[in-house]
């Protein structure tokens, strides 16, 4: 997984990461489940009676980050959160990021990312929070999106959306957060929404929505 790391950080370059072969199991940090190789990105050594280390989380918000999202990132099959909020990175969401069968938390925030959200995020069974505000992204909403059960916050404001908020979405009873304004959607506001009874947060305004 190092040298993963470090073609991701090559492919989005990345000069703030100084990633070693040792980097999750330096002799200063505590010897504790999780263990920090930077500021923000964390390993688990529980693996193996304690013997192995996986990456589960990587946060690197606002770092300038530029060129795509490196198809490499499916391969950290342990991450549980992905956060590269507030960057410049652009081209399209990978496909591939559905491989990643543990990630419950997707955030693409503010970054020039362009194209469909891919149908396949839908098949990760775990993912609870998926924040792709503030992009360019565009097209009708994936059906299947409405599939993802476990999804609590689902976050869209302020990209090109087009086309109506399917009715699979209906099926989101654990939503509690729900942004989709400032997009293109049109049509009539779904009547589904009176029953997302766990929603505390509903953001509608700024479409063409009746």
């Amino acid at each position: 997984e190092v040298q993963i790391l470090q073609t991701i950080s090559r492919k989005l370059n990345n000069s703030h990461w100084t990633i070693a072969q040792d980097s999750c199991g330096k002799a200063e940090w505590n010897k504790t489940t999780s263990r920090l190789i930077q500021s923000n990105v964390t390993c688990n050594c529980s693996f193996e009676n304690r013997n192995v280390c996986h990456v589960t989380n990587i946060q690197l918000k606002g770092y300038n980050l530029t060129g795509v999202l490196p198809t490499e990132l499916a391969n950290l099959t342990h991450l549980v959160e992905l956060d590269l909020s507030r960057n410049y990175i652009n081209g399209t969401i990978p496909e591939s990021l559905a491989r990643l069968p543990n990630l419950r938390i997707l955030s693409l925030l503010a970054n020039r990312l362009s194209g469909p959200i891919p149908p396949q995020i839908a098949n990760i069974d775990t993912l609870e929070e998926l924040v792709l505000e503030d992009n360019l992204l565009g097209g009708p909403l994936p059906p299947n999106l409405g599939n993802s059960k476990s999804l609590k916050r689902l976050l869209l404001s302020a990209n090109n959306f087009t086309g109506v908020i399917p009715d699979t979405f209906g099926y989101l009873k654990n939503l509690t957060d729900f942004r989709i304004d400032g997009s293109q959607l049109s049509g009539k506001i779904p009547e589904f929404i009176g029953n997302w009874t766990s929603i505390t947060r509903l953001d509608l305004q700024g479409t063409s929505m009746e």
